[in-house]
């Protein structure tokens, strides 16, 4: 068997009900750089990328949402058939878009407290405020504009020495972040 990969990651694509507001909330408050901006698809410098969630389900699923066919597949979207959210180019209901919060996007950060004071003053909703996890690690978790849930963590070098400086010793961060006592010791050397 070749041991060459044949996959690697690239990056995680969120469908978005507006780019714009979305573009503006990963560029203002996530401090992501735009890599490419395409209007409907927009690449960050991070590997994120958001797309315009009514187009990119007609090219996933066939139908470009507004009644037109896009991929041969005769189109499923019609007027009437529930929640519409607005109007395709050709007049018809566009299906209601909405994602599902089962993707959590993982941010680090170096500063828990201002972070959090940024994005309690950008006015997100958070799904909890500044908590310790059961591995010491402090995190926030908020919605984007869609409602994916977002978390910002303390980076663990920081959580660690963040432990020691309370006066707990190597053997014990070791124990209570689950991490091997090697790696803590290593962090609180650098």
């Amino acid at each position: 068997m070749d041991s060459k990969r044949l996959f690697s990651y690239s990056s995680t694509v969120l469908f978005v009900k507006d780019v714009e507001v979305s573009k503006k909330f990963y560029t203002g408050i996530m401090g992501e750089e735009i890599e490419l901006d395409l209007g409907l698809n927009v690449g960050f410098k991070g590997g994120l990328a958001i797309w315009d969630g009514y187009y990119a389900e007609g090219v996933v699923f066939g139908t470009d949402n507004s009644g037109v066919d896009v991929a041969g597949s005769g189109g499923d979207a019609a007027p009437g058939d529930g929640g519409e959210s607005g109007s395709g180019e050709d007049g018809s209901a566009k299906k209601p878009f909405s994602s599902e919060r089962t993707l959590e996007l993982y941010y680090e950060t170096d500063d828990m407290t201002g972070s959090f004071e940024k994005l309690k003053d950008a006015g997100v909703e958070f799904v909890h405020e500044v908590i310790e996890q059961p591995w010491k690690q402090l995190t926030v978790r908020f919605l984007d504009p869609d409602g994916h849930i977002i978390e910002v963590g303390e980076r663990m070098d920081v959580c660690v020495k963040r432990l020691f400086r309370e006066g707990k010793s190597a053997e014990k961060i070791a124990e209570e972040t689950t991490m091997p006592a090697e790696i803590v010791k290593f962090m609180l050397d650098n």
